[in-house]
């Protein structure tokens, strides 16, 4: 019994210290994305705000020395093909897959549903 009450404050002092740490910080800088998105479908906001905010994510990202997350550049492709602009609408989708190969076939999906960007796909 003793030597329980002596071990009881030890593993009380482990569990302490291990539920106190801080969380891991990100791998991806996300900024107000989910905000900016959901803005986005519930429309209450113009597609060149959204690509403001898109890209006003990437520099904090560039500033910050983070990468930006997973989509970010696809969303941004997206609403470049909305506002007409094919070319860039690549590029985003381009640089997406550099980042994330693992996307390259969502984009090549999107870009195979577009018609502007059939001739582009790979």
């Amino acid at each position: 019994m003793l030597k329980t009450l002596k071990i009881f404050p030890v593993l009380l002092c482990g569990f302490v210290v291990i539920g106190c740490q801080s969380p891991s910080p990100s791998l991806y800088y996300w900024g107000n994305y989910s905000d900016s998105v959901y803005s986005y479908y519930d429309d209450e906001t113009t597609l060149d705000t959204q690509q403001q905010n898109m890209l006003q994510i990437i520099n904090n990202a560039q500033e910050s020395g983070k990468q930006v997350g997973p989509g970010i550049y696809a969303h941004l492709g997206l609403i470049s093909l909305k506002q007409g602009m094919a070319q860039k609408a690549q590029d985003y989708f381009q640089k997406e897959m550099t980042l994330y190969p693992e996307s390259a076939t969502f984009i090549q999906f999107l870009q195979r549903k577009n018609n502007s960007l059939k001739g582009a796909v790979k």
